[in-house]
């Protein structure tokens, strides 16, 4: 039994290999990860069936977890924006989830391109899930595709008070703190 099962479970909520695959979804990302702990996590590129496993994450996301993500603790969670957020094009926008050994969701990390060769990155690990590397190893996942697909440039916002976020950033090579209008961000170039 998952260690996350306690907590509730996503399992359900989508296929944890999907069996229809969306245009153009990168097969070639779906793999299994060694974390912290000796534990693996698989990761695939989102699907559109995945509405429900972030309505699931938005109704049990604890309001500290919302604020530190979305800088609110009242992020918008009706239908369309999480169509959104699933509805990926796997190119100029592209988001991992990763999952325990029993389809529960432990994390997802995204990147959105903002600019010419300029992408803005975001991850969410399940409180259980933190400082197991789950964030630094999707955001490091999302590296070579994002420059596979022309990104040179990938930037990260968090709040100033997040050591965590600020710590695993500046462990996997961002870098340039500046903070503008309470929100600090940090980028790191690509090649």
């Amino acid at each position: 039994m998952s260690e996350e099962a306690d907590y509730g479970s996503d399992a359900d909520q989508s296929p944890m290999r999907p069996t229809e695959l969306p245009e153009a979804y990168p097969v070639e990302l779906e793999q299994w990860v060694a974390v912290g702990n000796g534990h693996q996590v698989f990761v695939r590129p989102i699907i559109p069936e995945d509405v429900a496993r972030l309505r699931y994450a938005f109704d049990h996301a604890d309001i500290e977890t919302l604020r530190r993500r979305f800088f609110t603790a009242a992020p918008p969670m009706d239908r369309s924006h999480l169509e959104y957020l699933a509805g990926v094009d796997y190119d100029h926008r592209l988001a991992l989830l990763a999952m325990d050994r029993d389809g529960i969701s432990v994390g997802i990390g995204r990147y959105e391109q903002i600019a010419e060769g300029l992408a803005e990155v975001a991850i969410v690990v399940a409180p259980r899930w933190r400082r197991r590397r789950v964030g630094s190893m999707l955001l490091e996942l999302l590296e070579p595709v994002a420059a596979a697909h022309g990104i040179i440039t990938l930037k990260a916002l968090y709040l100033p008070d997040n050591r965590a976020v600020e710590e695993l950033l500046t462990g996997i090579g961002y870098g340039g703190q500046h903070v503008v209008d309470g929100i600090a961000e940090v980028t790191k170039p690509l090649g």
